[in-house]
């Protein structure tokens, strides 16, 4: 789900004056996202280039020190910790991000036990949160220092 949490972070940046509480501001937001019920992919080298290219798009469209890169940052980095060796459960190893243990991950919707988010879905929204991040962006709009 790492796709949804940079552009979903991206657009909510904008919202924000200083890309030190943008960068706050997506941690939360990467909290958020993990609760709702949704399906990972396991392409982590896929999914992690898709990223990179995102965050490149948004850096170079409205600054590498604007709200928006900053949000999406925040927004993405919680997740380097799925990929260390040292925080990997399967070698009886914890993670340290609160939602990414397994009590508090893609929580259960009521009455709806098998639903998760697509993947269709979360590319759906992560494209069109992009698109609302970098579109007409500028330093007065997007909050570049």
């Amino acid at each position: 789900m790492l796709v949804p949490h940079t552009g979903i972070n991206a657009a909510a940046g904008r919202l924000f004056k200083r890309p030190l509480v943008a960068f706050a501001a997506g941690l939360a937001g990467h909290a958020l996202l993990d609760l709702v019920p949704h399906k990972d992919i396991s392409a982590h080298k896929a999914e992690g280039f898709m990223v990179l290219l995102m965050l490149g798009l948004v850096g170079s469209s409205c600054g590498w020190r604007s709200t928006a890169f900053w949000c999406a940052m925040g927004g993405v980095l919680p997740d380097v910790e799925q990929v260390l060796p040292w925080t990997d459960p399967a070698r009886g190893r914890r993670r340290y991000f609160p939602t990414h243990s397994r009590r508090f991950h893609s929580l259960p919707v009521p009455g709806a036990r098998e639903y998760r988010t697509s993947l269709f879905l979360q590319s759906a929204v992560s494209l069109a949160a992009l698109t609302m991040a970098i579109t007409g962006c500028r330093p007065d709009r997007c909050g570049r220092s």
